[in-house]
């Protein structure tokens, strides 16, 4: 963890009346935040407040204020183990918390949320094979959302919260003893494409995700976050975490917007209409699923 910017602290103090907590890269241990990445301030509020759910840029730093409940469930408890308390209220709710949280055995949660994100991914079984046939670019769509599903799932099992940006990061630092879940990490990468990451693919990314959606702060993040790993020569990084947001972003749209703009976002997410490939990475997928989570029984 490193130092929080004056800034951010005085914005909180000054606009943010509730109970403030710093997660996110720059508060998990052993993680070293890109300077590219923004401050994540987790607000508890009883309902949404005007004010959380918003990305600020300050003079020397960028936060996202994320609203999370005053009853905190499992999921909650997974992405708050590392929080740095910014302000407490009264009855020091956060505090209490942190308490609380430290008596839950984490690991074991996070191991638990890493099985349900790989069952998450069988869930997509049939969006995947129905499709490839006469519609193979919206099968590839699925079955790239999947992959995502088994190494977020992975990480979690391995007690490693994924972070979008430092996800392929985590990936390589990943010390796997199961060949089987290794196998099954080459296998999602597969599924991804992170061997075609080059410039070209992910400008062409870049550029349909600006005509797909208006600019917003958090779009703008992201997309800035992308370029800054492609200045870097990170072009697989960039490429796996394009691919990762606009997934994100696409899963909250109905599927008639997914199929109505189905040509460009397959040009977002680079996405292969070879029915042969996707059929045969999807059931070497579905395999290394199984395995997985066979391994970790």
């Amino acid at each position: 963890m490193i130092a929080i910017p004056s800034t951010v602290v005085q914005y909180i103090n000054d606009h943010i009346p509730n109970p403030s907590a710093l997660i996110g890269c720059h508060a998990a241990s052993g993680q070293i935040p890109y300077s590219c990445c923004e401050f994540d301030i987790a607000v508890f509020c009883e309902d949404r407040k005007a004010y959380v759910d918003r990305v600020i840029t300050l003079n020397n730093a960028t936060i996202e204020i994320i609203y999370f409940p005053m009853r905190i469930d499992e999921r909650h408890s997974i992405y708050l183990k590392d929080m740095e308390i910014l302000k407490d209220n009264d009855s020091f709710f956060l505090s209490s918390l942190m308490a609380k949280l430290k008596e839950k055995r984490t690991d074991r949660l996070l191991r638990m949320y890493g099985k349900r994100q790989i069952v998450e991914s069988f869930f997509l079984y049939e969006s995947i094979t129905k499709n490839i046939s006469y519609r193979p670019l919206l099968s590839s769509f699925w079955l790239k959302i999947s992959a995502y599903y088994l190494i977020k799932g992975i990480l979690a099992m391995h007690g490693i919260i994924s972070s979008p940006a430092h996800e392929l990061e985590q990936v390589r630092a990943l010390h796997v003893k199961s060949a089987e879940i290794a196998s099954g990490i080459n296998t999602a990468l597969d599924c991804i494409g992170v061997e075609r990451a080059g410039s070209s693919a992910i400008s062409r990314s870049l550029k349909i995700f600006s005509v797909l959606e208006k600019s917003t702060m958090s779009s703008l993040l992201w997309r800035a976050k992308a370029q800054w790993m492609l200045k870097r020569g990170r072009m697989a990084d960039s490429y796996y975490y394009i691919g990762k947001m606009a997934a994100e972003h696409m899963l909250l749209k109905d599927e008639g917007f997914i199929v109505k703009f189905l040509k460009p976002i397959g040009i977002l997410l680079d996405l292969s209409i070879d029915a042969q490939s996707i059929h045969t990475l999807h059931s070497l997928l579905i395999k290394a699923s199984k395995d997985t989570l066979k391994s970790s029984v």
